[in-house]
């Protein structure tokens, strides 16, 4: 019986070491998170989904991050690309969003912004993704944007390995992603390709069957050397069904987007930092209407088969210094980035189509100072300047924007944020000079105009933390696309300043390093209609022996649409079970259930609100991930 004792005793023992260490383990783990080194506090208010968050998630696509995102309600316009609405907005807003991958920040000509392109993109390469809200810093690239979203590579001298990952659904879908990553003596290199068909439910308008069934494709070379250089190139075409097209009645065709650029940065040892980048994109759709694609401006020129074919092209080169003295941390930097774009086929109409400005230059000239009043008071003053000028015409904008902060650590628990910031929004080539038939260009548009006061305090002990946040933002000369006379449509500027204020309360509480849940609750007081104003989110992490839970539930409030009489959507409750199973190190099988209740996130693709369509449908997915 003492034996027996003493054996219960040892293994005892030996059983509390082992989840000792791994305890110990898990923590060093948490500690060298690649978000703890990216991260800037000072840059705003700041949403963090770590590589472990990603991973319980399984979230396959940027858009399954975007749609837990405070303030923004994810969408999908009528030819079936992914964008997301700001609470407080109209619904034909365009809001200025700025995506990031590494160094790279994504900008678009001929879309809306730059989810048009990129919103469903595959992020299997992603180590993690920091959100930034609010008051962000004004140093992040040339225009500005409301929120910015950079999403960080997986490290090769961490990965050192080839996985794979495949993905089939319950509606016939499936995703093969690749991933090679490791370290050639001083360089380190990552490639990634990714190859999806993905199926839709097919939706009805005016008798016609709407399809955006779409096949994507992707691929993304990372080289750097630590400290030195790093070039990144990145590749993506979406070849999709026309959807809701550009007419009452589409009979189908197809629609083409692809995207691809080069950067390449120099890192200097005096913190002097210089990046060159070039971007080439394209747009094309054919599509035929029984009832026929009316050209919004005022001709009433009419086509039952229209083929648009756009290209553009960016280019950008941008110099950065830190000096660092002291309490004293002074980033100076300017950029310049060239826009242009070529109509190769805008055919179908009698009517010739006016076009605004082709090409634009950017100067931009920026300054951002954070200084230490103390070991835990930060005071931070940022500046930009910038000048617009269109290249083949007399047409310039100076613009500036303003940003003054203070980051506060009041005890050992309490910390706050603050920041006022004057900024501008100027209009897209979207808008001012190419236009698709559905309204035409305005390149008289003026620059709009935001001034905001907003804050964030939080509250953090052991395993808990709060966060309540706010702003009041004032705009004037907001921009809305409005008939002008009969058959006529364009953006306009508002004659009037509209006003918002929101607020949000945010609760985590980590009950160990794998189980932890997040609430979160947001309230929008606002002007326009459009846009949900108020929505929740409710996150659960959990971990058992060798499987991964993840529960999560997104709402958004009913809005009213005032177009035609207006209609209402009902507010919306979007459900995701996720479940791994990680047999060992190399081999993981999951399955995830989408918008489990059908109650998702809707988006009209009429005036009347006849046909909606969710932003997320319901579909079961299982996938298969090997590490070599």
């Amino acid at each position: 019986m003492k034996h027996i004792l003493l054996l219960l005793l040892i293994f005892s023992f030996l059983y509390s070491n082992e989840l000792v260490l791994d305890d110990l383990l898990k923590e060093y783990e948490d500690s060298e998170s690649l978000y703890k080194k990216t991260k800037q506090e000072s840059a705003g208010y700041l949403l963090v989904y770590s590589r472990s968050d990603l991973d319980k998630m399984q979230a396959y696509s940027l858009k399954d991050v975007l749609k837990t995102v405070r303030m923004y309600t994810t969408q999908v316009n009528g030819t079936g690309a992914i964008g997301i609405l700001n609470a407080g907005a109209g619904k034909t807003s365009m809001p200025p969003l700025k995506i990031y991958i590494d160094n790279f920040e994504v900008t678009t000509v001929v879309q809306r912004n730059a989810l048009d392109m990129y919103g469903d993109m595959d992020i299997y390469f992603v180590d993690h993704i920091e959100i930034y809200q609010g008051g962000s810093s004004l140093a992040f690239g040339n225009e500005l944007g409301s929120m910015v979203i950079r999403l960080y590579s997986k490290d090769p001298s961490r990965e050192n390995s080839t996985s794979i990952q495949l993905s089939v659904d319950t509606k016939s879908g499936a995703n093969l992603r690749a991933l090679d990553s490791g370290v050639v003596g001083e360089y380190n290199y990552l490639l990634y390709a990714n190859s999806a068909k993905v199926e839709y439910d097919t939706h009805s308008k005016n008798n016609q069957d709407l399809s955006r069934d779409a096949k994507r494709y992707q691929a993304h070379f990372k080289l750097f050397k630590e400290n030195d250089f790093s070039v990144e190139l990145d590749g993506i075409i979406n070849k999709s069904d026309i959807f809701g097209g550009f007419g009452p009645a589409p009979t189908g065709d197809e629609s083409t987007r692809a995207y691809g650029y080069i950067n390449a940065t120099k890192y200097f040892s005096n913190n002097l930092e210089i990046s060159l980048s070039a971007t080439q994109e394209k747009k094309e759709a054919f599509n035929s209407d029984a009832e026929g694609i009316q050209l919004m401006d005022g001709s009433g020129s009419k086509t039952n088969d229209f083929h648009l074919d756009v290209n553009s092209n960016t280019y950008k080169a941008s110099i950065k210094k830190k000096f660092i003295h002291k309490n004293s941390d002074l980033l100076i930097g300017a950029e310049v980035l060239k826009k242009v774009f070529d109509v190769a086929n805008y055919d179908g109409f009698s009517t010739p189509v006016a076009f605004g400005p082709d090409d634009v230059n950017i100067y931009t000239l920026f300054l951002e100072e954070l200084y230490n009043l103390n070991k835990n008071h930060l005071l931070t003053f940022s500046t930009k300047l910038a000048r617009y000028q269109h290249a083949k015409s007399s047409k310039s904008h100076n613009e500036y924007s303003l940003r003054v902060g203070y980051i506060g650590l009041l005890d050992n628990s309490w910390s706050t944020k603050v920041f006022a910031v004057k900024r501008f929004i100027h209009p897209n080539m979207l808008q001012t000079s190419f236009a698709p038939p559905s309204y035409t260009v305005n390149y008289n548009l003026e620059t709009v105009d935001i001034h905001m006061l907003s804050g964030e305090v939080e509250y953090k002990k052991k395993k808990n933390r709060l966060v309540f946040g706010f702003a009041y933002k004032e705009i004037e000369n907001a921009l809305a696309l409005s008939p002008v006379s009969p058959g006529k449509r364009m953006y306009v500027n508002r004659d009037s300043t509209s006003s918002f204020h929101r607020y949000y309360l945010r609760g985590e509480h980590q009950f160990d390093f794998d189980n932890k849940i997040t609430l979160e609750v947001y309230k929008v007081f606002k002007e326009v209609d459009g846009s949900p104003d108020s929505g929740a989110l409710v996150q659960l992490f959990n971990s058992y022996d060798r499987f991964d839970v993840y529960n999560e539930l997104v709402y958004r409030s009913g809005v009213f649409i005032p177009s035609l009489g207006g209609y209402e959507i009902d507010p919306t409750y979007d459900y995701t079970l996720s479940v791994a199973y990680n047999m060992n190190k190399h081999l993981s099988i999951k399955a995830k259930g989408e918008n489990l209740l059908d109650k998702a996130t809707n988006s009209s693709l009429d005036a009347t609100g006849s046909v909606q369509v969710p932003a997320v449908e319901r579909r079961g997915i299982i996938t298969m991930e090997y590490t070599f």
